[in-house]
């Protein structure tokens, strides 16, 4: 049989001297060592393989773990983070609460003279101080009930949003309402005077007492005469007695009139700002010398004017006797 063959290997050495040698290996030896060979061959192999998988398997089961981690970390660091949101929501909400209460708004969620019309003048501290004046109660707003800061929705955000918005819209109202409000002197402080304030007086062309609906404010000729607050002009010529007059419409409650200027700087349909010049004072009209007749009428009736001038001060006010 073939397993029982032998198999020869001559051996022929590379020098011509030397002997040549066999040898007989049996075939059933060597198909032994050969599928031996093979078999430590595969499980080398496959050893090594195993190893490399293993090693594989390790390097991604610590990337994983490594990635867990970082996850762990990051969602930790998202969960205090809205916290830390929530939190400041909360805080929000009991601002927004309480500027809401304090806005008022319904949660969502007499003398005769010559120096242009004197007379006894009051200082704009008594003028303050002798008016009526509603006094102002300040209250603490209700608390907002405090929240888990886990348990705000979608719906308290947006309920949020819209009570801020409504904050901002009655802000805005309410600045378009200062805007048009008078609320500094026509003329210069520092260079004029008044002269005649806002009272029952004598008369200087009549001598009888009437009442001065106004202010009369002296200063030189020339001197400019600006917008209180924004309007749109809606008189501009004479105007009997007053002379050369400017009227402004500043919103539906107040109108300033300025009479007895030497000129007007606008027309009528003009819409002017606050600051600007409207004309200059004068001595048009029926006048006893150079002074600006200022006046300001709330939903039709006359105010006294010293209280819508924040920027007059006592030293500017001339102390005439009767």
């Amino acid at each position: 049989m073939l397993l029982r063959r032998k198999l020869t290997i001559l051996v022929m050495p590379s020098s011509p001297h030397k002997r040549v040698f066999s040898i007989s290996v049996p075939v059933a030896m060597l198909t032994g060592v050969f599928f031996a060979f093979c078999t430590l061959l595969y499980m080398a192999s496959a050893g090594t393989w195993r190893m490399y998988r293993l090693e594989k398997v390790e390097q991604d089961s610590h990337r994983l773990e490594m990635e867990n981690r970082s996850a762990k970390t990051q969602i930790q660091d998202q969960k205090s983070q809205i916290e830390d949101l929530t939190r400041e929501i909360l805080i929000i909400r009991e601002k927004a609460a309480y500027v809401q209460d304090y806005l008022g708004l319904k949660p969502k969620g007499s003398s005769t003279g010559n120096i242009g019309q004197g007379g006894v003048e009051i200082t704009p501290l008594s003028a303050v101080l002798s008016s009526k004046s509603p006094s102002v109660e300040f209250r603490q707003p209700a608390r907002v009930p405090s929240t888990n800061p886990g348990s705000l929705s979608l719906g308290n955000i947006h309920q949020l949003t819209a009570d801020l918005q409504q904050i901002v819209g009655a802000l805005q109202e309410r600045k378009e309402k200062l805007d048009h409000t008078p609320s500094l002197s026509p003329v210069d402080p520092q260079a004029t005077w008044i002269s005649s304030s806002y009272r029952m007086r004598i008369s200087p062309f009549t001598g009888k007492e009437h009442f001065h609906p106004g202010l009369d404010i002296a200063g030189a000729e020339g001197t400019a005469i600006i917008a209180p607050a924004k309007g749109i002009v809606s008189f501009v010529g004479k105007n009997g007695p007053l002379g050369m007059s400017v009227k402004i419409r500043h919103d539906s409650a107040y109108e300033t009139t300025y009479g007895h200027l030497q000129k007007a700087s606008v027309k009528k349909g003009q819409h002017v700002e606050r600051g600007e010049v409207i004309g200059h004072l004068g001595n048009s009209g029926r006048s006893t010398g150079h002074h600006l007749h200022y006046e300001i009428a709330k939903n039709g009736k006359t105010v006294n004017p010293l209280q819508h001038m924040l920027d007059w001060r006592n030293e500017n006010l001339a102390m005439l006797a009767d």
